[in-house]
């Protein structure tokens, strides 16, 4: 039996078959596609290879890979550091100093005026006196007047010199005998003092803590975080009543530490022996985990990662007594970039072992 199509069915044909050849290219091709991008989109492989060593975060890293970030190695060196205390402070407030500096002005002024006045009143009462018994040449009445004036400017006087005594003992009482003879004395520290070209540290013990006599310096530490010198002025005869431990005033200079009125700070005293160490550069610190980490090259590729105490800091880092010896060759440029690539070659490894 025979069929005969019409030339409309069988156009049909061909369009449907044409679009279904279209359909499939367009499908392998996006497949092609997607492939291409999935290729573009995988992470390079790191040539760093991480792995734990006798307990140790060990990083293989080539010199060349070595270079390219910027890391450079150097190698620790011995040094002798005396143990320090560490006391707390605050940078003094000096408006109570300058009324007193004031009112001592005034006190004295006043002493020398009444002195001043009784001087005169003396003299005048002897020549009052010697007339007077001199055939009494002038009247009881003017030489009475005369001793009256004498009298009433000499317990002026003495007033005035009590008045003056007893702020010199609340000056005293209040800063010590040291800050105390510069305000009398109107010395050029005190008005370094004043004008702010040095700050005055009032540095509290912990309480318990007895140190005598003081350390002639220290060390605080300033807003920026570095380590500044102070001088040792005197015991303070006042206690910081947060703290309650024995106090002493320290003198540093203002522009150095950028210091301001009322501002805490950390305080470093030197006491005891020296002891040997060595100094981690503050270079060498990688931060993670709220702890301090450094990197030390066991040989030309091969790093550990430890962590070491920032307890002692110094003016070019930290000084350490365990953990790290002189001669241990520590990163000391490019530790947290190797931290961060130490990571990033942990998470590539996860990464790879999810995808099997």
């Amino acid at each position: 039996m025979r069929f005969k199509l019409g030339l409309k069915p069988i156009l049909m044909i061909i369009v449907a078959a044409g679009i279904g050849a279209l359909l499939v290219w367009a499908f392998l091709q996006g497949r092609k596609e997607l492939a291409i991008e999935q290729g573009l989109e995988r992470p390079v492989k790191s040539p760093l290879r991480v792995s734990i060593q006798d307990g140790e975060s060990t990083i293989m890293l080539d010199q060349g890979s070595q270079t390219k970030s910027g890391i450079t190695v150097a190698p620790l060196k011995s040094v002798s550091h005396r143990k320090e205390l560490k006391a707390y402070g605050i940078v003094a407030e000096l408006q109570d100093l300058v009324d007193l500096r004031n009112s001592f002005a005034t006190a004295k002024a006043q002493v020398e005026r009444t002195q001043v006045n009784l001087e005169a009143s003396r003299k005048e009462y002897q020549r009052a006196k010697v007339l007077h018994e001199d055939n009494r040449n002038i009247s009881d009445k003017v030489f009475q007047a005369a001793e009256a004036t004498w009298r009433s400017d000499e317990a002026s006087a003495r007033a005035a010199r009590d008045a003056l005594h007893v702020l010199e003992a609340t000056v005293r009482q209040r800063w010590g005998a040291i800050l105390a003879k510069w305000l009398f004395d109107s010395s050029p520290a005190f008005d370094r003092l004043i004008q702010r070209q040095d700050v005055l540290l009032q540095v509290t013990l912990p309480l318990g803590t007895h140190l005598s006599p003081a350390p002639q310096y220290a060390r605080v530490q300033t807003a920026d975080g570095r380590l500044a010198s102070a001088t040792f002025v005197s015991p303070s005869p006042r206690t910081d009543p947060r703290i309650q431990g024995m106090s002493f005033f320290y003198l540093a200079s203002a522009q150095a530490t950028g210091l301001l009125p009322g501002m805490n700070i950390l305080a470093y005293l030197p006491v005891g022996p020296r002891a040997q160490g060595v100094i981690i550069p503050s270079s060498a610190i990688a931060r993670w985990q709220g702890k301090a980490w450094v990197y030390v090259q066991k040989d030309s590729d091969r790093f550990v990662r430890r962590e070491i105490s920032t307890e002692t800091p110094v003016e070019d880092g930290w000084f350490i007594k365990k953990g790290l010896a002189a001669g241990d060759r520590v990163v000391v440029s490019g530790a947290q970039q190797l931290l961060s690539e130490e990571f990033r070659a942990q998470i590539q490894v996860g990464e790879e072992g999810g995808q099997k």
